[in-house]
């Protein structure tokens, strides 16, 4: 199954299996923040409709991060201490500003700066993240999963 160095080095048009399902990788994100060096990537399986996003830590043994559901926020989050989610506190993990370019499938590249604020509760994630002007956030939730359950098919 697949290594860290594997899964940061995926790019777009790659065939992945994960969680029973086929995906395709559509873009990629590579974020530097004051040199630690990150990586996203979406995913999409055209068989089951789902489409998600994998987080590539920059520490290698820390947890690959799936992010499956998202939604938007007109209003900046405050990056609280804590935040109540679903009824359960979870405390900001880590907060910061990162630059970032992208390598998209079927568009041109794209680069500019992120600010966001990740919460953790066990295994269970909450970020928020906003691109640009930080007019609009996205608020995505995830969860924390093993690298080696990811299958890189070609």
């Amino acid at each position: 199954m697949a290594t860290w160095d594997e899964l940061a080095a995926l790019r777009p048009g790659v065939a992945v299996r994960y969680d029973g399902d086929e995906f395709v990788v559509e873009r990629c994100i590579r974020f530097d923040e004051d040199g630690c060096v990150w990586f996203e990537h979406r995913l999409s399986s055209d068989g089951s409709g789902r489409s998600l996003w994998l987080e590539i830590p920059a520490g290698r043994d820390d947890p690959v991060i799936s992010y499956e559901s998202s939604t938007t926020l007109d209003a900046a989050p405050e990056g609280a201490p804590e935040i109540v989610h679903r009824g359960e506190r979870m405390p900001l993990r880590v907060s910061g500003r990162a630059r970032y370019r992208t390598v998209e499938r079927s568009a041109a590249a794209k680069t500019g700066e992120l600010v966001y604020h990740e919460y953790a509760l066990g295994d269970r994630r909450v970020t928020y993240e906003c691109r640009g002007d930080e007019s609009i956030w996205e608020v995505s939730e995830g969860s924390a999963i093993d690298g080696a359950s990811i299958e890189i098919l070609a």
